[in-house]
């Protein structure tokens, strides 16, 4: 069973479209680089490079895009980005991001707060977003 849902979850990712790094437009970040957006989604930075704070969103790990996208810009699946948020809060380092339930729930969150960055299904953009990178 478990093998079966393993396999489903591999080939959902692949049907993914690409992945959009998604930003308040009031943010004042036009555009991130992969390496900006690794350092946002990992909490090695609390800033965006204009030196206003940023909020990282993150989707629940059962969604295909959160283990497309940490695949893409960290090379961690979706159970090592879990030993990787352990061991930095039970350190005191960092806390993992805010979990929502999918694409709707980030552009919902993203528009509503300046600070926020998220990432959803290219197709799930909307107007009241801007994307700042593209996970290919």
């Amino acid at each position: 069973m478990k093998k079966i849902i393993l396999s489903l979850a591999v080939i959902s990712s692949a049907l993914l479209a690409d992945i959009a790094v998604v930003v308040n437009p009031a943010s004042g970040v036009d555009a991130l680089d992969a390496g900006q957006v690794k350092k946002i989604f990992m909490a090695k930075t609390k800033k965006f490079p204009n030196g206003n704070a940023v909020v990282p969103i993150d989707q629940n790990s059962e969604n295909p895009a959160y283990a497309t996208f940490y695949k893409k810009v960290a090379g961690k699946s979706p159970a090592k980005m879990n030993k990787y948020w352990v061991k930095l809060t039970f350190t005191g380092k960092a806390e993992a991001p805010k979990k929502v339930g999918g694409d709707g729930d980030v552009v919902s969150l993203v528009k509503s707060n300046k600070n926020m960055i998220g990432y959803v299904d290219s197709s799930a953009v909307t107007g009241d977003v801007k994307v700042v990178y593209t996970v290919k």
